[in-house]
């Protein structure tokens, strides 16, 4: 049995991002066993890495929405300099005193002016929600951009196909227009300038309190919160497994080539 209920639908053309919300403990919280109970940044990282290692220059390190910055500190120790792009304060502010050698921009990729600079490799993970879809196509050309010749983009954004997406639509209402992305990158860019790449991440937690937490962390909505015992049900009706509860996220990273 699935739950829906209209009240909770977002917005179809994309979710304004609640800095708020991000900023608070209960979000950090859902945020750090997100990380614990998956294998997405490993996976990331090793799939950034195939792409680090085509590029003819390892000069300049662009993050749009860094986050905790796991991925970031790692990737940034193959490029000389590194820029991060983070509209939450406090990830910002851990940036500047971790990492005082970044450039440090506390805003949001649309409005943020990076001048005359140009990198070799800009990351972009799980971003492009928060950015009405009649949009995308202009915030990335704004990082192509920003791109180096032989540079590459890599962007990484949830398929709609698998758990996390049947999860997400049913209690969103909302479908990733990935195919549609992707049909228009490559009218803009040409079939030679895009690679697309596929990988799941297995997300499993031991109990079904960790696995609603971390629910309402995919959804990152505070209307969510109410339905906490709808999702509680919604997984143990479709997700239990011997020893817990498993959640398959299918993703896609979409690199753009210069």
């Amino acid at each position: 049995m699935l739950y829906s209920d209209p009240m909770s639908r977002s917005n179809q053309n994309g979710f304004s991002r609640d800095l708020a919300l991000e900023e608070n403990g209960a979000y950090q919280r859902q945020l750090e066993l997100f990380s614990r109970c998956s294998q997405e940044k490993s996976i990331e990282l090793v799939l950034a890495g195939e792409v680090i290692s085509q590029l003819q220059s390892t000069a300049n390190f662009l993050d749009i929405g860094a986050g905790t910055g796991s991925l970031t500190s790692i990737i940034s120790t193959f490029f000389n300099d590194t820029t991060v792009i983070e509209p939450n304060k406090k990830q910002a502010e851990h940036f500047r005193r971790r990492y005082p050698q970044f450039h440090v921009f506390e805003e949001k990729w649309e409005t943020t002016d990076l001048g005359s600079k140009l990198f070799d490799f800009i990351f972009c993970s799980h971003v492009l929600y928060y950015i009405p879809a009649e949009l995308w196509l202009e915030v990335i050309g704004k990082m192509y951009a920003q791109l180096k010749e032989k540079g590459r983009i890599a962007i990484v954004i949830q398929s709609p196909a698998g758990d996390v997406a049947r999860f997400f639509r049913e209690f969103s209402g909302y479908d990733v227009p990935v195919i549609e992305l992707w049909r228009d990158l490559t009218g803009i860019y040409g079939h030679q300038a895009l690679e697309v790449r596929y990988f799941v991440n297995q997300i499993f937690a031991e109990t079904l309190e960790d696995m609603t937490s971390i629910g309402l962390f995919l959804l990152i909505d505070r209307r969510f919160e109410s339905l906490a015992d709808k999702i509680a049900r919604y997984f143990e009706e479709n997700h239990k497994v011997a020893g817990g509860y498993s959640l398959r996220q299918d993703e896609i990273v979409i690199v753009i080539k210069k």
